[in-house]
């Protein structure tokens, strides 16, 4: 496989909740062919799970989300917006 599949590209990784996570799998790979990432958590017991495995992934950009909340989503994107102008990809599981 090749590194340079993803490169160049970033995308946002939302439904990590530990490393044993469908998401968590998803995204080391994503990483490991390029992509640069951007997590989200919910609730601070989930933040400090998700952020030793983001830092991992060299991540900059962990932010809380409750998919309840439209105003935490939209918070998401404009800060996403904000750091990057775009993403390429979206990652639920």
């Amino acid at each position: 496989m090749t590194e340079s599949l993803m490169k160049g590209k970033r995308g946002l990784v939302m439904g990590v909740a530990n490393d044993h996570s469908i998401a968590w799998g998803i995204a080391r790979q994503l990483h490991a062919h390029g992509a640069e990432l951007a997590f989200t958590y919910q609730g601070e017991a989930f933040g400090k799970r998700v952020k030793p495995l983001a830092d991992s992934l060299g991540s900059k950009l962990l932010l809380p989300c409750d998919v309840e909340d439209i105003a935490t989503v939209d918070g998401v994107f404009a800060e996403l917006q904000k750091a990057w102008g775009r993403i390429d990809f979206l990652v639920h599981a």
